[in-house]
């Protein structure tokens, strides 16, 4: 890394502490070599979280830490820049856990003057957090507890007198400790969602953290940074690509995906349970009978959020105008198991937003145990009278309200379908879609070989923000500046464990920096990695290149890794389901994941020992990481 300025931009250099079993409240100091070696967001948190959760604390302990962490880039005027990060021991994984959310949230932390909050402890009693500039407020939230997700954030904008108060809460799946909880914002329209941050935050009764704030954040060369941003913005006003995604927003790829054999059906067994007409909710399509508009982030001129009306019939919303279907949650509430009715699924959406529930997780885990009624695993009398097949979309609406209050079986598939499946047996775990206890995100890895090295390997398990290689394979994108030309055949593993090692490493950088990852995958800023890398360089003053951000990103990568392996984790757990390394997918030309021909090659290019899965004490020590060096391989 080159020089760099004088004054260190983008944060403001502050961790709020709250210890919410003593009620204490204090500010601590971040100093610059620490935000220098790990960015932000999952970096400088993960470093704290591994130095203050050892191995012995499990999720659902009050000495796991609760963590609320944004990117230098954060509540700046640079584009997509919007995000926050929830960050804990996983109550689903049991490892590194971590979310990512946008809206307005993050920003407005920034906004009030602290990078990130650490909480500590466990209230004794349901509490919110009242965050205005210095002033910060442990109170008490018995009147809220109960509140759906949407109605607690409305109401505390009402009670705090300010409508421009920005809210991140749980609703009644956080409270009742589904593992698979999120934390949600922006009345229920965004949510971190995934590996159950929002169970963590139920766990600790603290219901909201309400947020309003109104310093500037410290940037290093403003004028550099707004000239950037001039550029950005004019290219996503007029660009094909941007204005086309700001039509259709993400469920534009389910057609695509589909025609691929990246989008799943039936528990990902597609055919085996019938033939799934995807007309039925695409877009364009039929999803345009719930589609009403579109909606924003904090800066960001692509606005690709959905807005959803009310529908009709006997799936009518109770208001319109709410936050709508997005790929993934369209695909695993729909598709993956069997839905065709277009406004039953714009229910089943609302439903999880306003319960609080990882609509990913939900869907995989609902799939599982329709599969597992369908073949017999499980019947009636199991299920409280539910007929819980492929298809019945009032089936699906009943048991995720039984998962969300725990009720009956529903308590059993709170658990998540590891858990569930180990509960259950007679064989169920075959059906378990998932890996390290984390149901597999809406992208099939048989339809692009890259996608297996990453699944099995990557931190938090089946997610697809972590460097899912699909856009790079089947669509060919290139990413010159790292070494990646496209033209990758998705059927080949020759390269694809390179290729998902680049990716990771760059993607951890754009969470890193707080930026939203369709910058980086879908539009790219400007086609140009080095904008990134320029708009980092503006707003920190340090003087980044490509080759820096990589190195950043590949460093907390391992850092994620070294607290998984700390806390249990195995090489055994490198792996897939067996229906993806046995069972062809026929519209991915009847193949399956090679898992055997990439992992080795991934492992190669990561400097992990093969048989451990362990970063080498070489590697740890050539990203500065020389005390974690000890830790995993001893003095």
């Amino acid at each position: 890394m080159g020089k760099e300025g004088k004054v260190l931009g983008g944060y403001t250099k502050k961790i709020l502490r709250v210890n919410l079993s003593l009620g204490k409240i204090w500010v601590e100091e971040e100093n610059d070599e620490f935000l220098k070696k790990y960015g932000g967001g999952y970096g400088t948190a993960g470093r704290i979280l591994y130095d203050e959760v050892p191995p012995w604390v499990e999720p659902f302990d009050p000495e796991n830490r609760l963590i609320f962490t944004t990117g230098p880039v954060t509540g700046t005027i640079t584009q997509t820049a919007g995000r926050f990060t929830t960050v804990c021991k996983s109550p689903l994984s049991g490892y590194f856990g971590d979310s990512s959310c946008g809206g307005f949230w993050g920003p407005e932390l920034k906004l009030a003057g602290y990078d990130m909050i650490v909480f500590h402890g466990r209230a004794p009693k349901p509490v919110y957090l009242w965050v205005n500039n210095e002033q910060v407020e442990i109170r008490d939230a018995s009147a809220y507890w109960g509140m759906d997700a949407r109605k607690v954030d409305r109401a505390l904008k009402s009670d705090l007198g300010d409508k421009k108060i920005q809210v991140a809460c749980i609703g009644p799946a956080g409270e009742n400790l589904v593992r698979f909880a999120a934390v949600m914002h922006d009345e229920a329209g965004r949510a971190a969602g995934r590996l159950g941050t929002g169970a963590i935050m139920g766990h600790k009764q603290l219901k909201a953290i309400a947020v309003r704030g109104n310093k500037p954040v410290p940037v290093a060369e403003p004028d550099r940074l707004k000239e950037l941003m001039k550029e950005i913005s004019k290219h996503y006003a007029k660009h094909e690509e941007v204005t086309s995604f700001r039509r259709g927003g993400t469920p534009s790829y389910f057609a695509s995906g589909w025609e691929i054999g990246d989008t799943n059906s039936y528990n990902f067994a597609d055919e085996n349970w019938g033939e799934y007409d995807p007309k039925a909710i695409s877009w364009p399509g039929n999803f345009d009978k719930v589609l009403v508009g579109n909606r924003t982030c904090y800066v960001c001129a692509v606005a690709c959020r959905r807005i959803s009306g009310a529908g009709e019939g006997e799936y009518k919303l109770d208001e319109g105008n709410v936050e709508g279907l997005e790929y993934e949650n369209m695909t695993m509430l729909g598709s993956n198991c069997g839905i065709t009715d277009i406004y039953a699924l714009n229910k089943i959406n609302d439903l999880c937003n306003l319960y609080g529930i990882d609509t990913i997780s939900a869907g995989g885990t609902i799939a599982f145990a329709m599969e597992c009624y369908e073949r017999g695993i499980i019947s009636k009398e199991d299920t409280d009278g539910i007929d819980l097949r492929f298809g019945n979309a009032d089936a699906e609406i009943e048991i995720l309200r039984k998962i969300t209050y725990r009720e009956g079986f529903g308590n059993i598939l709170a658990e998540g379908t590891r858990r569930a499946a180990g509960i259950i047996g007679n064989g169920a775990m075959k059906y378990a879609i998932q890996i390290k206890g984390v149901e597999l995100a809406a992208h099939d890895p048989r339809a692009f070989q890259g996608g297996g090295p990453h699944y099995a390997c990557t931190i938090t398990g089946g997610r697809h923000t972590e460097g899912i290689t699909v856009i790079w394979e089947p669509f060919k994108i290139p990413y010159p500046e790292i070494g990646i030309y496209g033209g990758l055949d998705p059927q080949t593993t020759e390269g694809k464990g390179r290729l998902a090692k680049l990716l990771e490493d760059w993607w951890c950088f754009i969470n890193v920096g707080g930026w939203c990852l369709f910058s980086s995958d879908i539009l790219r800023y400007i086609g140009k990695m080095t904008n990134y890398t320029d708009a980092f360089s503006a707003v920190t003053g340090l003087k980044y290149t490509v080759e820096d951000a990589m190195k950043l990103g590949e460093r907390v990568f391992n850092l994620r890794k070294a607290f998984n392996m700390r806390h249990g984790c195995t090489r055994e757990e490198d792996t897939l389901p067996e229906r993806l390394l046995k069972e062809p997918n026929k519209r991915a030309g009847n193949s399956v994941v090679k898992l055997d021909e990439t992992l080795p090659e991934y492992y190669r290019e990561r400097g992990w020992d093969p048989n451990k899965s362990l970063p080498t004490r070489e590697k740890l020590r050539e990203l500065g990481l020389n005390d974690i060096a000890d830790d995993l391989w001893g003095k």
